[in-house]
């Protein structure tokens, strides 16, 4: 163990991270965030690792609803409604400024 590590100048540091706006709040989930954007424009990322035919897939629409462990979005060119697993979700992007 290093006896010279400055310990309190690495925690001090680390609280005026910049982006840390939540530190001293409840904890944030992804189910939080959504509720906060519904019918935002979003395009969800998965991946479906056993599967050869539907690896990587992207599915676009706007965000209807969600559960703690699905997500319904709303296509808007044919109306119809995909409702998808948080589990194969990689990424979500939103083109609209996101509510937290």
């Amino acid at each position: 163990m290093n006896n010279n590590y400055n310990y309190d100048l690495y925690n001090n540091n680390m609280m005026n991270y910049p982006n840390q706006t939540n530190i001293d709040k409840q904890p944030i989930f992804a189910e939080d965030v959504l509720a906060k954007n519904k019918g935002k424009y979003v395009k969800l990322y998965m991946s479906f690792t056993d599967s050869k035919e539907w690896c990587d897939r992207i599915f676009e629409g706007t965000l209807e609803s969600w559960g703690r462990d699905f997500i319904l979005l709303k296509d808007k060119n044919s109306n119809k409604r995909y409702m998808v697993w948080n589990l194969y979700i990689d990424f979500i992007e939103f083109f609209e400024p996101v509510n937290i």
